[in-house]
């Protein structure tokens, strides 16, 4: 097959807990070039902070690395932690970034999921959803302004986290107003203001949710940007079924070690089940959140996919859990070949 989808590649920069920290950034910034040479569309970097979920807590340093190393996808965060910045010095940055990507800047944002990080961080939970919107107000305003205005033009804020008094924008985005936009967990408010998202769940509840999202839009796109939908699979690939099971049931259980590292420590559980399922994972291959299988068999999962899904686009996670650089570039390499060309 030669897909009609457009992929996307998630990468949280777990420690695998078996290389060193600086193996494991150029074995990433490996798997982001092959994508790049693959035909991914885009690369998606997470946020955390405190917690081996997240190597490169630094996201505008790591997607300044990607950048440099890839020439045709899309770059973007999936999110910012909004609560955790001032939004002067994040609008500089993200305004940075688009310019080193030549306008391949994508800019995904939310208050997080994990309360323990926000706490450690010093953001209280409570203001963690009003900072989000407070600071994405402050960044999109600059460079709604700087976009009309030119650069020189005096940006002025008051708000009830962060204000500003007559700030000289002397660096505007590449992208005209802002960089699209992305607003993953919430369906919803990300059809109400216009801009992409991932919906979860197996392919059978997928077309319900897309015509809901396209229903609940509100506008053509933020920014002038036609939202994507997309939807977020981790996959492994081996030569067998029974090899990429066995890796896939190993790397599960480290990812859920890995994610809910603080919530164990700090009995902080969230609302809702944690993406992995606190390490069930019969969960995560019933709900097709982990996909594991011969070539062929995956093969024939993403043309099903791509038949019955109503969508446009798919996000996959080769790298999690304490997959090798090895593994995950197997994985990566025979999507390429057998699932988007062939």
């Amino acid at each position: 097959m030669t897909s009609s989808l457009n992929f996307g590649i998630f990468d949280q920069l777990e420690n695998d807990g078996t290389a060193d920290i600086a193996s494991q950034y150029q074995s990433h910034l490996d798997l982001a070039r092959l994508a790049d040479e693959g035909g991914f569309s885009h690369w998606f970097k997470s946020e955390h902070h405190n917690v081996p979920l997240d190597i490169a807590p630094s996201i505008n340093v790591f997607l300044s690395a990607v950048i440099q190393v890839t020439k045709r996808m899309r770059i973007a965060s999936l999110v910012h932690l909004l609560p955790f910045y001032e939004p002067l010095r994040l609008y500089e940055e993200l305004c940075m970034l688009d310019h080193l990507s030549q306008g391949r800047l994508d800019i995904g944002f939310g208050k997080g999921v994990s309360p323990p990080e926000q706490l450690l961080w010093g953001v209280p939970p409570d203001e963690a959803l009003a900072r989000t919107d407070e600071a994405l107000t402050f960044v999109l305003g600059a460079m709604e302004l700087v976009t009309d205005e030119g650069l020189g033009c005096l940006f002025s804020f008051d708000g009830q986290f962060w204000s500003a008094s007559d700030h000289p924008l002397e660096i505007d985005p590449f992208q005209r107003p802002h960089p699209p936009l992305w607003r993953p967990g919430n369906p919803t408010t990300a059809a109400e203001m216009g801009v992409s998202t991932i919906i979860p769940g197996p392919i059978s509840t997928l077309p319900e949710k897309v015509a809901a999202f396209h229903d609940e839009q509100k506008s053509d796109g933020a920014g002038g940007y036609v939202p994507t939908v997309s939807t977020l699979r981790r996959v492994v690939i081996a030569p067998t079924s029974e090899e990429a099971k066995k890796v896939a049931e190993r790397a599960w259980g480290h990812f859920d070690a890995n994610l809910t590292k603080l919530f164990r420590k700090y009995d902080l559980w969230p609302p809702t089940m944690v993406p992995s399922f606190l390490g069930d994972v019969e969960m995560a291959v019933a709900t097709e959140s982990l996909i594991a299988g011969s070539p062929v068999q995956v093969r024939e999962y993403f043309l099903r996919l791509e038949e019955e899904s109503t969508l446009g686009h798919v996000t996959i996670c080769p790298a999690f859990g304490n997959v090798s650089a090895r593994e995950a570039h197997v994985t990566l390499e025979a999507f390429v070949e057998h699932v988007i060309a062939t």
